[in-house]
């Protein structure tokens, strides 16, 4: 299952391309990656230092520095990029320093994933600048992935991953060929050096080893197949029972639990999480607890304690006991419990006795069909050549293949690369080491081919995540710009429409105004009016009395005073009309001059205004021009009053107020909300 689960998670090139293009084809896909990678070479911002264009001369100085640093031992932290800045400062193209970044990535990713050996992994490390070598010559090798230098490094990577220091003597010739490879590799020539015949060379060598270790193992097998009968007993589990057995004295029923239920149970969870589980613990502590509550106790403390214990005695068997699947069968031993509880509990005497030893039970073959079958099942399954690394404690990695998977005898026989017999264990046993990490099963299609695809897949998942970053900054940016521009246009239509209301404003207040002076007129010529025909009814009077004097014959004299006195009634007359009407022309001048005057005013004016019969200095906090209301605050900035316009005038004309300072004008204020207005 573990060897289906690795192989499962990596997934090829095609198959992650295969998210960004719509492709119907394999030849249209494999198209696609091509362009895909070129694009990513060209434009990758994998390295901030390249520069546009580095020349031929530049590539020449590159491909000679890496070919030097081929005999080197560059650091694994440290890039190719800034080794071949070493010896002193290159320019390299966007192209050459997104190869030089791809191998280190894959090299990044060999050592991630490897299950080499570390002085083996070191030499394959130090073959970095090779690489890259013939990358930067043959930029086709990238998208087919496809060279004899990629092949003989398959090669040495699976025979190396087989090797360990424990073959001893009869593995030296196998690790001198490798090392003798891998030298080879840091001296050669990028250009030149018949990669593909050393190939050959190898494979050739590697055959013959592997035939003759494949000859040896089917002799073991042979051997083994005859040799192993029967399966192994579980020592560590009946050991355990049997201390258990000789702890203290015990009711039949309870001994039959030991040796049935709780043993199979202790196989379970052994196989299933180890002997330093809390598993492991909490049944061994239940077997305890089972144990203390048949014993007879005397003191009232003791008895209290055990009653507990009784009472939590059947919740915890039916949870302890994961060998017993038959509900049946756990209410069985569940009752037989309880039965002996019950016992204790009503004061009776429960018979005691010594447990008969395990090893004197007949029917003790074992683990049960239904014991671990689930683990168990998943280590059958496990294919016979096999690889794996056993991690054993205090002494090297054992590097082994599974050679024969007896199923009869449930035995497990282990050949290393040589073919010789290497390890030997039960399922059951097997089944902890695997469940313990103690082994670790190799991934057979894991080698240097498959990490050199998933790192052109990561390269081009790097380069598509960068596109896709550098398309949201620019959808970002135009995001801004068009916020700030409508933030600017609905700032200008705000200002416009406050100046077109503070103007509609003014001109009502100038209608009511002009109005209110045409009434004043009208009134002062309805009196003038009212006063000449006051003088005419006056003069019909006068004119009744003297037609009535010559009537009675009043002297000259008398109708003389008469005229005399009309006269001067209508001089009188005309000249309080004349007075009427400039006192009316200075009125609306002096209003027009206050009306202008209070106009002007802007925030921060200071007025001196008559409130509550005593005369204070306010200052003009605030223009309202939907209700004409100025607000005039004190020099404590709090509120004293807020008159209209028109009642400001009427208090500056009747001498109750009077304007110190103007303030700021109108124009300036609009000029100060429009530039508030773009600031927001």
């Amino acid at each position: 299952m573990w060897v289906v689960q690795a192989q499962q998670s990596r997934r090829s090139v095609l198959s992650l391309i295969s998210e960004y293009f719509d492709c119907c084809d394999r030849e249209t896909l494999m198209s696609s990656v091509e362009i895909l990678l070129e694009q990513a070479l060209r434009e990758g911002l994998f390295s901030t230092s390249a520069s546009p264009d580095a020349g031929a001369a530049g590539r020449a100085t590159l491909l000679s520095r890496l070919t030097g640093l081929q005999n080197v031992d560059v650091p694994v932290w440290e890039a190719l990029e800034q080794a071949v800045r070493r010896p002193g400062e290159l320019p390299l193209s966007q192209q050459d320093a997104n190869l030089l970044y791809f191998c280190d990535q894959v090299f990044e990713q060999c050592q991630q994933q490897a299950d080499l050996e570390p002085d083996l992994l070191t030499a394959f490390l130090h073959l970095r600048p090779l690489l890259a070598g013939v990358l930067l010559r043959e930029p086709a090798v990238v998208r087919s992935l496809h060279h004899p230098l990629i092949e003989l490094l398959d090669l040495l990577w699976d025979a190396a991953r087989y090797w360990s220091p424990e073959l001893g003597r009869p593995g030296e010739k196998y690790r001198a060929r490798l090392d003798e490879m891998l030298a080879r590799l840091r001296t050669a020539d990028p250009a030149t050096a018949p990669f593909a015949d050393w190939a050959a060379e190898l494979s050739a060598q590697l055959d013959k080893d592997f035939q003759r270790a494949a000859t040896l193992t089917s002799r073991i097998c042979q051997t083994e197949r005859g040799a192993l009968a029967g399966k192994q007993a579980e020592i560590f589990v009946r050991q355990t029972v049997a201390a258990l057995l000789a702890k203290a004295l015990m009711p039949e029923a309870v001994e039959e639990l030991f040796k049935g239920p709780l043993r199979n149970s202790l196989q379970v969870v052994y196989l299933r999480d180890g002997v330093d589980s809390d598993a492991w613990r909490q049944l061994l502590r239940t077997a305890d607890l089972l144990l203390s509550s048949m014993q007879t106790v005397e003191a009232q403390e003791d008895k209290q304690q055990q009653y507990q214990v009784i009472g939590a005695m059947p919740g915890l068997l039916g949870k302890q006991l994961i060998s017993i699947t038959d509900p049946a069968e756990m209410e069985d031993w569940l009752a037989r419990i309880e039965q002996l509880h019950m016992q204790i509990l009503l004061g009776n005497t429960v018979e005691l006795r010594p447990a008969r030893p395990l090893s004197q039970l007949a029917a003790d073959s074992g683990v049960q069909a239904n014991v671990s079958a689930a683990l168990l099942e998943q280590v059958a399954r496990i294919p016979e050549g096999q690889w794996l690394v056993y991690r054993r404690e205090g002494a090297d990695n054992l590097r082994c293949r599974l050679a024969l998977n007896l199923q009869e005898t449930g035995q497990l026989i282990f050949v290393n690369v040589l073919g010789a017999k290497c390890l030997e264990k039960s399922l059951e046993d097997f089944a902890y080491l695997l469940a313990a990490r103690h082994v670790m099963l190799l991934d057979a299609d894991s080698n240097f081919s498959q990490i050199l695809r998933d790192t052109v897949a990561h390269f081009l998942q790097l380069f598509q995540r960068q596109s896709m970053l550098r398309a949201e900054a620019a959808e970002r940016q135009r995001q801004e710009q068009d916020r700030r521009r409508l933030a600017r246009e609905k700032a200008q239509r705000e200002a416009e429409k406050i100046a077109q209301e503070r103007l509609l404003a003014q001109a009502r207040a100038e209608e009511e105004a002009r109005q209110q002076l045409e009434e004043q007129a009208r009134r002062a010529e309805e009196k003038a009016r009212k006063a000449a025909e006051e003088a005419r009814m006056a003069a019909e009077e006068a004119q009744k009395a003297i037609e009535e004097a010559a009537r009675f014959a009043r002297a000259k004299a008398a109708q003389d005073a008469i005229v005399n006195a009309e006269r001067q009634r209508e001089l009188e007359a005309a000249e309080k009309e004349r007075q009427l009407l400039a006192e009316k022309q200075a009125r609306l001048q002096e209003w027009e001059a206050v009306q202008q005057g209070v106009r002007s005013l802007g925030v921060g004016a200071w007025v001196d205004i008559e409130i509550n019969g005593e005369r204070q200095r306010c200052k003009l906090a605030a223009v309202i021009n939907s209700t004409d209301k100025l607000i005039f605050v004190g020099r404590d900035g709090r509120k004293l009053t807020e008159p209209r316009r028109d009642e400001l005038i009427k208090l500056i004309l009747d001498n109750k107020a009077r304007i110190i300072e103007k303030g700021d004008q109108f124009e300036s204020s609009l000029a100060k909300v429009i530039q508030t207005l773009r600031k927001d």
